[in-house]
């Protein structure tokens, strides 16, 4: 039986599954992001790392990036991923393996990752926030992505918002993703947020303050998008995932709005976890899959 292989590059893990037709996960690996090698030479090693996890034909490869990810499937992001920057990586793996092979950004392959097997599978109207090493942002429409008007993914993790300045990479000083990031509320923890999470759960007030000031941080930006795109359905992804429990609430005080204006989702966390992203690209590429960029 054939296999489909979900690649997800983040900036600083990457993650590959391999699925069969009904959409089970039969293998799945993750590995830090190559930072090292540069072009063809990082390419190569993704190649190893996915010829050494299938043991059956492959029917095609799907690969969802941490972007900007331009209309003719280039990374454009020195910034988290300086390794895949400029290289036709698609073509590449297409022409290596002798299957179909399409690359998206990560926000994308993650949403529809959740869309088709997650948290809110088949919603009519997803958007969805993975709070990663940056922000990637997905809003779904009857399961296809909103595109910008000259065909790309918008880039809603960089959006200006009220906060302490922080320089981003995107060129702004009150960035969404530099406040709201699992970057972010690790700088906010000084570490691993972990231990402070567990002080959280069992009362400790400083840490429970912590997360309630980064609740406010992700609600700020959140606010704006539900603006936006009004969704039925939020599905918060990323690692941070797991802690909304605690930054939840005040996240929600950050979208309270007067009756008329008032946008109320169904605001829940991702059930793919971090696999989302793998799992969502290697299903784009499914025969009865719509495609993301149609």
């Amino acid at each position: 039986m054939s296999r489909y292989v979900g690649v997800d590059l983040g900036g600083t893990g990457t993650r590959i599954v391999v699925l069969d037709a009904e959409g089970h996960v039969c293998a799945d690996v993750t590995t830090p992001t190559v930072r090292g090698a540069k072009g063809t030479e990082a390419v190569a090693a993704l190649i190893d790392s996915v010829g050494s996890l299938v043991d059956a034909p492959i029917a095609g490869i799907g690969i969802g990036a941490s972007g900007p990810v331009d209309s003719s499937g280039i990374i454009r992001n020195p910034a988290t991923l300086p390794a895949y920057s400029g290289t036709p990586i698609a073509a590449i793996m297409a022409d290596r393996f002798g299957v179909p092979c399409h690359i998206e950004n990560d926000a994308v392959t993650a949403a529809l990752g959740e869309h088709r097997y997650g948290a809110r599978a088949g919603s009519a109207a997803m958007l969805m926030v993975t709070l990663g090493t940056g922000i990637g942002v997905t809003m779904l429409v009857r399961g296809h992505p909103y595109r910008a008007a000259d065909g790309s993914h918008p880039e809603l993790g960089h959006l200006s918002v009220n906060g302490p300045a922080v320089q981003c990479y995107c060129g702004l000083t009150t960035c969404w993703e530099q406040l709201a990031s699992r970057t972010a509320l690790e700088a906010l923890a000084g570490g691993d947020p972990e231990e402070i999470a567990r002080a959280a759960r069992v009362g400790d007030a400083d840490a429970r303050a912590l997360f309630e000031t980064f609740g406010a941080r992700v609600g700020v930006g959140l606010a704006t998008l539900l603006s936006m795109f009004r969704p039925d359905d939020v599905v918060i992804g990323g690692s941070v995932a797991q802690y909304l429990d605690l930054y939840g609430t005040a996240m929600r005080r950050q979208l309270q709005r007067s009756a008329e204006f008032a946008c109320e989702p169904v605001i829940v966390a991702s059930k793919l976890g971090n696999l989302a992203g793998a799992v969502g690209a290697a299903a784009m590429m499914f025969p009865s899959s719509s495609r993301a960029d149609t």
